[in-house]
């Protein structure tokens, strides 16, 4: 089972572009996409080193140019926050006071809350003593305020990784059957829209992952009905095709396959080797045979 953490990560770098127009289409017009976007995941682990492993959530961090004439950037701090944390609020501006102090640069922050503890969706850090005071307000999302109808209705590519996050947030009152039912019925609609080939494939990853099938017939279902749908392997993704190569062999589906799905992307994506093994939870010899497979079979 892929990390929801690291699809998270993911799908925000994937869709960066539409990420900000989702969440500051206010603003968006004086943001100069043709500057493109820099990610700056490392500085952001060297900003927190001592952030708590144990309990993951996605952080990023990236720069973004606006269009005033001058060479002005800015800084997005973004968080997906999965779990109650009573410190959130501070952690976040931890996080804001270091990369201003880092970069001397504007700095805005958005929070999506994707738990249903309401209790613990902070929207602001507050300090006040002698008569000092300190305010951080910050951006907020709470998924489960919002339903997967007006999700789909934004229009917004980053709105169906939204809308898969809300289906699973009703998982619980939900069998396989009707988990399949809704999966297949997202893919029928984000393959009607009219997206590139490169958002499908990234989105159909992020749907396919966020929330796993209990019962493996299921599974399979849903890759058999994706197919046809898409009527082309063409359509999906390389990942897809090379575990779709695999179930045609007869070999069984299972957990390794998907940690191989994680070794390829990552692989893809360029990361080093023993980043590749951590995330997957593999050695790194046991990558390293991954991808000799993997690129004997191009």
């Amino acid at each position: 089972m892929i990390r929801r953490d690291i699809l998270w990560k993911g799908i925000i770098e994937d869709l960066a572009e539409d990420f900000l127009h989702f969440f500051f289409s206010k603003y968006i017009d004086r943001i100069d996409f043709s500057k493109g976007l820099e990610f700056l995941d490392k500085d952001l682990e060297r900003i927190m080193p001592e952030a708590d492993t144990k309990r993951r959530h996605a952080d990023k961090l990236f720069k973004a140019w606006l269009k005033d004439g001058q060479e002005q950037w800015f800084l997005v701090h973004v968080e997906v926050q999965g779990y109650p944390d009573d410190q959130f609020g501070y952690r976040m501006f931890q996080y804001y006071y270091r990369i201003l102090d880092r970069y001397n640069k504007p700095v805005t922050a958005v929070v999506i809350y994707t738990d249903t503890n309401r209790a613990y969706h902070a929207t602001a850090y507050r300090t006040n003593f002698l008569g000092t005071e300190q305010i951080y307000r910050f951006q907020s999302f709470v998924l489960i305020d919002h339903t997967a109808e007006e999700l789909r209705a934004s229009g917004n590519p980053f709105g169906f990784a939204l809308e898969a996050a809300r289906n699973a947030l009703d998982i619980g009152s939900k069998d396989d059957q009707q988990l399949l039912v809704s999966k297949l019925d997202m893919m029928r609609h984000l393959l009607s829209c009219g997206l590139s080939k490169a958002k499908i494939r990234r989105l159909y990853n992020f749907i396919t992952y966020y929330t796993a099938f209990q019962n493996l017939e299921n599974k399979l279902k849903f890759e058999d009905e994706v197919q046809k749908i898409t009527k082309s392997r063409k359509a999906m993704g390389l990942e897809e095709a090379i575990l779709q190569e695999v179930k045609e062999q007869g070999i069984e589906q299972g957990i390794e396959q998907e940690k191989r799905l994680v070794v390829i992307r990552t692989y893809e994506k360029g990361l080093p080797l023993t980043d590749i093994a951590q995330i997957a939870e593999l050695s790194v010899e046991q990558v390293e045979q991954i991808i000799q497979t993997y690129e004997a079979e191009k």
